[in-house]
């Protein structure tokens, strides 16, 4: 006697739902493959600059350019992460640190005890001093750093010259304070000299003949300081380790005084 086994076919509906049902996980699969497949999208290295510090940073157009941007494009790809740059005025570059806003800060900033106190610095890349600058037809004559006294000057506010001038001059009673302007950028305090609110000008030597070449500026006195430009970090971050080790890598590389020479003659 044959046995006869009878299999009920699926309704219209359950094959619909078992169509829908295959549909979805081929689409999840195929979503799945093409993101495992895909490369990597990369880390951004977040870096602020003033972008008033020529030949060091500055800006033609929308572009950021300089000696301290071409370091950290650099370095940049050593670390294998997407540059970012953002413009701050010098003074907010600090607390952009501080709040984690950005990885690096890279304005020709010099290495100091007070601010390494606060921060992280990489080695230094660059070393440089103090000019005093006067317009190209002034008749200013400074032979000696308490010749200043006599005229009214002009500074960046809480950069090394302004801590130059407050410790070596206005502390000692060489410099009245009523003759010491500080102004919150580069570009105010050259523009309040250009048109005769002061008689001088104190700010980095490399800078200032960076100036002069393109601005009716001259240097009158060089103050030796043998500052040490670094790039700013915030204290305690584990990329500062990685960072550090690129710009010594192009450093030792020479990498670094090719970067420099492009710059500077």
């Amino acid at each position: 006697m044959g046995i006869i086994i009878y299999i009920k076919p699926y309704s219209k509906g359950k094959k619909m739902k078992l169509r829908r049902i295959f549909i979805a996980l081929g689409v999840a699969l195929i979503v799945f493959f093409s993101l495992s497949c895909s490369p990597k999208q990369k880390k951004i290295l977040r870096v602020g600059t003033d972008a008033e510090n020529p030949p060091f940073t500055y800006q033609e157009g929308s572009e950021f350019k300089g000696i301290d941007i071409e370091i950290c494009k650099r370095i940049a790809d050593k670390l294998n992460m997407q540059l970012q740059i953002t413009k701050y005025q010098f003074d907010e570059l600090f607390s952009a640190l501080a709040l984690n806003k950005i990885d690096i800060a890279a304005s020709a900033i010099t290495i100091t005890p007070k601010r390494k106190q606060t921060m992280d610095f990489t080695i230094p890349y660059f070393e440089t001093d103090l000019a005093v600058v006067a317009k190209s037809n002034s008749p200013v004559k400074v032979e000696k750093i308490e010749d200043l006294g006599k005229y009214i000057v002009g500074c960046q506010s809480n950069t090394t010259s302004h801590q130059y001038l407050t410790e070596n001059l206005m502390e000692k009673d060489l410099l009245p304070k009523n003759k010491l302007k500080l102004y919150p950028t580069v570009i105010e305090t050259l523009g309040e000299l250009l048109n005769g609110k002061i008689d001088l000008m104190v700010f980095d030597e490399w800078v200032a003949k960076d100036f002069s070449q393109q601005q009716d500026i001259k240097i009158v006195y060089t103050i030796q300081t043998n500052e040490q430009y670094g790039l700013a970090m915030q204290a305690g971050k584990e990329i500062n380790t990685r960072i550090n080790k690129a710009l010594k890598e192009l450093k030792d590389s020479g990498e670094l005084e090719n970067i420099i020479r492009e710059y500077i003659d």
